[in-house]
């Protein structure tokens, strides 16, 4: 079941970033001097502004039910972060809850997200410069708020 969700997740992510492939989108950002050779934030205020109207175009197609499990319901793009708001509908998810308990669940999360960091961190840019990933997920009886961080991916 978390693995479903780590899933979810990545179809989300996946989707969302390959709208615009990862080499090309850092090139642009070179291009415009947006970020430097070495992939530093030269403009962190542009890049702001750039991701806000790539979330902007992405919200047009939230709430999106990814599987039987999890609704993204916001995706939210910064030169410092991504934000991912949603929401876990698994029927069963309750009774998972309570029989591995918050903290374990949690766990799990983290961990599936963990394997996924190539997803997370796909742009160079973030890769080279403070970055995380937020979520902030919400299932019928408890909410989680995680971050991923690049230490946590080995970046």
């Amino acid at each position: 079941m978390v693995s479903k969700l780590a899933l979810c997740l990545t179809t989300v992510l996946t989707a969302t970033f390959c709208q615009v492939h990862a080499s090309e989108f850092d090139e642009y950002l070179q291009s415009k001097k947006i970020i430097d050779q070495n992939f530093k934030i030269q403009q962190p205020k542009v890049l702001d502004e750039l991701l806000a109207v790539l979330s902007a175009e992405d919200s047009k197609t939230l709430p999106l039910e990814i599987d039987h499990n999890t609704i993204i319901e916001q995706l939210q793009l910064s030169a410092e972060k991504t934000e991912l708001k949603g929401m876990i509908i698994t029927p069963d998810f309750a009774q998972f809850e309570a029989d591995l308990g918050r903290k374990e669940v949690q766990k799990l999360i983290m961990k599936n997200l963990v394997q996924n960091c190539s997803i997370f961190f796909e742009h160079e840019y973030q890769k080279k410069n403070p970055y995380l990933v937020e979520f902030d997920l919400s299932s019928e009886k408890n909410h989680y708020k995680l971050e991923l961080k690049q230490k946590d991916c080995g970046i």
